[in-house]
């Protein structure tokens, strides 16, 4: 398909004029529309992992989302986070211990502390128990189990959020145009 406007040599000037900040002014329109997806996908997005329950702090705050020039006329949305376990929150899937993942009992004071820093434990492993067991040395409590592998299911929904507010680019896109 081709497209060509022909104009008289006394229309052609006006035409230029009309066309001529055009071009800078739909760059400053997607640039617009750019950071405010990107805003809104980030918002939503936080908003999605403080809903999932047990996310705080660096969770929530280290979903980062940009959006940044690629070149002259091009933009580019990223959405990143800093830390790497947030994948399997989004996709959900099976985590194995290496060779075992030590759980905190729920109600100790174990919950929320990593056995490597709980500090003073001691494996307790009987041939009758399904699962070993972590003692803290100073209570002789237990405070951890450990198993092989626990299935995680989907908890974040951030790709789903990038999809909708992206079907919307259009109306922000045309809103930013227009100068609303």
């Amino acid at each position: 398909m081709a497209f060509k406007i022909s104009a008289t040599k006394v229309a052609a000037p006006k035409f230029k004029q009309n066309l001529a900040g055009l071009g800078e002014r739909m760059g400053k329109a997607l640039e617009t529309a750019s950071n405010m997806a990107a805003s809104m996908i980030e918002q939503r997005g936080r908003a999605d992992i403080a809903s999932a329950g047990g996310f705080q702090g660096e969770w929530i705050g280290g979903l980062k989302v940009q959006a940044e020039k690629v070149g002259q006329k091009n933009m580019r949305i990223s959405m990143t986070h800093s830390d790497p376990r947030v994948a399997i929150f989004e996709k959900g899937g099976v985590v194995k211990g290496k060779p075992l993942m030590w759980i905190p009992l729920s109600g100790t004071d174990a919950v929320g502390v990593r056995p490597k820093d709980y500090g003073g434990l001691y494996s307790v492993n009987n041939p009758g128990q399904k699962r070993p067991l972590l003692f803290s040395i100073k209570d002789k409590q237990p405070k951890y189990f450990g198993i092989e592998q626990v299935t995680q299911p989907k908890r974040f929904h951030l790709a789903e959020i990038q999809k909708s507010v992206m079907a919307n680019f259009r109306q922000l896109f045309d809103q930013a145009f227009r100068g609303h």
